[in-house]
């Protein structure tokens, strides 16, 4: 085997041999192979990533008082002939309540609360809830009514909800961005849980066509079907989103806003008898 020898003479100079080695790195960006799957994967399993950030929307000033509060009367049906509209009457006297649980505060009282939807469009058969307001009873202005021997202020379904005091149910939250849903108008439908009875109580809206008012049931002619109504109608009031401002709007189906100078009403729906 021939060798080829090679003498170093120490010369008091540092000296730099290079050496070829060939290096394969079979593994080199493993790691990185191994984050992109990973996030290819989680892809897969849950889609791309959303904004679903929420924004605070208030009910929008009077364009003449400036004045930010919205209104709602709740009218509950307390007897007597279905056609005559004073029985109609904004208490919780005509859902079973007695002056001693609305007084007192009662569970079956401080238990019970209006309930708004908030859909998509008007079809039953097709609309989504996309929003709930819950606005409680302990709130709402008060009223007198007597009690055994002495006469006592009690809550009543009528509600001045704004930015300080009665404020639960003033706000929507909903999505700050519409890149996901782009709905800027929602029908408002109403209904009232009693916890006394644990049943749940429909409202109908006090909409008017060609000046005339359709609701509640009482405003239809006398001997006339007082079920005979278009419920895409009579059952929403349509809450318009201003994106821009951060603030909603009421109207009726005629275009006229509610809540402010004009309360939004609500009145107790009647079954048909069975």
């Amino acid at each position: 085997m021939s060798v080829n020898k090679v003498t170093i003479v120490p010369d008091g100079l540092d000296k730099q041999i290079n050496i070829p080695v060939k290096l394969t790195w079979d593994y080199l960006g493993l790691d990185m192979a191994i984050e992109e799957y990973e996030t290819e994967v989680i892809t897969e399993a849950i889609g791309v990533g959303r904004d679903f950030e929420i924004s605070r929307f208030a009910h929008a000033p009077d364009v003449t008082t400036n004045n930010t509060e919205i209104n709602y009367e709740f009218y509950f049906y307390s007897g007597g002939s279905t056609y005559d509209i004073n029985n109609w009457k904004i208490n919780y006297l005509g859902e079973g309540f007695t002056p001693q649980d609305l007084y007192y505060y009662t569970n079956n009282f401080s238990n019970s609360f209006f309930k708004l939807d908030f859909y998509d469009n008007t079809d039953e058969k097709k609309q989504t809830n996309y929003l709930t307001v819950i606005i409680p009873t302990q709130q709402g202005l008060k009223m007198t009514t007597p009690m055994q021997r002495i006469i006592v202020d009690v809550r009543k379904p009528k509600f001045v909800l704004d930015y300080v005091g009665d404020k639960e149910g003033f706000f929507l939250y909903w999505l700050k961005k519409r890149n996901f849903l782009d709905i800027n108008t929602f029908y408002m439908s109403a209904k009232f849980y009693n916890a006394k009875t644990g049943q749940f109580t429909k409202l109908m809206t006090d909409n008017e066509t060609d000046g005339q008012p359709k609701g509640p049931q009482a405003n239809f002619a006398l001997g006339s079907n007082q079920y005979d109504f278009d419920s895409n109608v009579l059952f929403y009031y349509i809450v318009n989103l201003d994106y821009k401002n951060q603030t909603y709007q009421v109207v009726n189906s005629n275009g006229q806003r509610l809540g402010t100078t004009v309360p939004i009403k609500w009145y107790e729906y009647l079954n048909p008898p069975v």
